[in-house]
């Protein structure tokens, strides 16, 4: 347990990493360590456990020696792992997600020419695939590997978009397609698909086709006409760039809320009419967000008049960003809706301490752990979550630095394991008691210490050296 704990020590250096990678232990979560030295990624990449190997490939921040290992690795499970550059997730007191970076060229090479096709599927799923190779996979000998080439090209190119709908294959596939489109649908283009859908046996499996064709062509008088026409894609249609202003206005007094909320959230529109727009919102839902508001380079003004919108989606996408002033996150700390509340305290680095304590006393979720890692999170806060009578309480404040003593000393002894080893990771407690945990009888309280981010590296190459690693 000892080995497990420093394994996951945020603290050890790389010295240390790269010795326990010899270790005979369970080396998944050394691994998957953001900071893994090369020298020890090399010697996970050429162990015998096919599994290991795998988790090492979803690493992102492998070195370019290392991943042109695992593209040959004899086992395909590694080779697809290493191909899709899943996403992943930080946590540091910001709820965060993550994308690993490119991969090498060579690595890309190979991994198109690989004699599995479930590997080049994986490598056409990942987003930074050079245009040049996705190009090429367009016309791979399998067909669904070519497909998911074709609807995960992001950003689609417009120019190419006859030649991308013709080879992806199904509805889903175009409407992903559609959805990373770098411009506007051209309308010959959608009067094609609008054509194949008519003829097809099955047309209500094109349901969320439809609404991304409608969304996104280049409208006319006809297709405007035949979208307004079919209530499910009325919404679709209000948020379409191309619509003209007449229709626009029309639509923003419409008697179906989500018509008039996708009004609201177009991208140009007149302030003054979009405050004289009534939506409703659901307030548990951490959807419908608007995009370009997330990526709009916005002053401090701008961000004032949007966390004082009268509609939620703005003041809830607002708080998604991480670049307010201080003024714009007080608002938003105060609104009345939760969900903004939420985003405040999952995604700003300045959010306030009251708020951080008032959600994560009632709120359950994942993210709950990274506010107690916030650095505005109150240690009395911390303290009576500790002392609740619900183990999950008590376990997501055990490692909180701002703990009485006493109470890190009564969770060291609380009847479940977790709990126990997670108080044991406190970095408030002192080094001599740190020393006594790690000599104890009880395993999750030793690995916890282990794991404890003040242990002293001479310790931890005491440990190792006891371990004759």
């Amino acid at each position: 347990m000892l080995l497990l704990g420093l394994a996951g020590n945020p603290s050890a250096p790389p010295e240390a990493l790269v010795r326990l990678a010899a270790a005979n232990i369970d080396r998944t979560q050394l691994a998957r360590r953001r900071d893994l030295p090369a020298q020890a990624a090399v010697i996970l990449a050429d162990d015998k456990d096919a599994n290991l190997r795998s988790e090492l490939a979803a690493n992102p921040n492998l070195p370019a020696e290392v991943q042109i290992v695992l593209a040959r690795d004899v086992d395909a499970q590694v080779r697809g792992r290493l191909a899709e550059g899943a996403e992943y997730f930080t946590t540091v007191g910001v709820h965060a997600r993550r994308f690993p970076g490119p991969l090498s060229d060579d690595v890309y090479e190979l991994l198109a020419r690989d004699p599995e096709p479930k590997v080049r599927r994986a490598l056409a799923f990942n987003r930074h695939l050079p245009d040049d190779i996705r190009a090429r996979m367009l016309d791979d000998d399998d067909a669904r590997t070519a497909a998911i080439a074709a609807a995960e090209w992001n950003p689609a190119p417009t120019a190419r978009i006859s030649e991308l709908l013709s080879r992806a294959t199904g509805a889903f596939g175009r409407e992903l397609l559609l959805l990373r489109l770098d411009g506007p649908l051209p309308a010959e283009a959608a009067r094609g698909m609008l054509a194949d859908i008519d003829s097809s046996t099955d047309p209500a499996n094109s349901a969320g086709l439809l609404r991304q064709i409608a969304a996104t062509a280049v409208l006319d008088a006809d297709l405007t006409g035949r979208f307004l026409t079919d209530p499910p894609l009325r919404a679709a249609v209000a948020a379409n760039p191309t619509l003209d202003p007449e229709h626009v206005a029309a639509l923003a007094h419409h008697p179906d809320n989500q018509v008039r909320a996708a009004v609201v959230a177009r991208r140009g529109l007149d302030p003054a009419l979009r405050e004289s727009v009534s939506v409703e919102y659901d307030d548990r839902s951490s959807g419908n967000a608007v995009e370009w508001l997330l990526a709009e380079d916005m002053s401090e003004p701008d961000q004032l008049a949007f966390a004082r919108s009268r509609h939620q989606v703005f003041r809830k996408t607002l708080a998604m960003r991480t670049d307010l002033s201080d003024e714009a996150v007080g608002i938003l700390s105060a609104d009345e809706s939760f969900a903004v509340r939420l985003f405040v305290c999952e995604r700003q680095p300045n959010a306030p301490g009251w708020l951080l304590a008032h959600i994560a006393a009632g709120w359950k979720s994942y993210s709950r752990w990274d506010m107690l890692a916030h650095k505005n999170f109150p240690a009395d806060a911390a303290t009576a979550l500790a002392r609740s009578d619900d183990p999950h309480d008590r376990v997501v404040a055990a490692a909180h630095p701002g703990l009485p003593f006493d109470t890190t000393e009564a969770l060291l002894a609380d009847d479940a394991d977790y709990v126990r080893r997670r108080a044991a990771t406190n970095p408030s407690l002192p080094t001599d008691r740190l020393m006594t945990l790690l000599e104890a009888d009880e395993p999750a309280v030793v690995s916890g210490a282990a794991a404890n981010r003040t242990l002293l590296v001479v310790t931890m190459h005491q440990v190792l050296d006891q371990a004759r690693l």
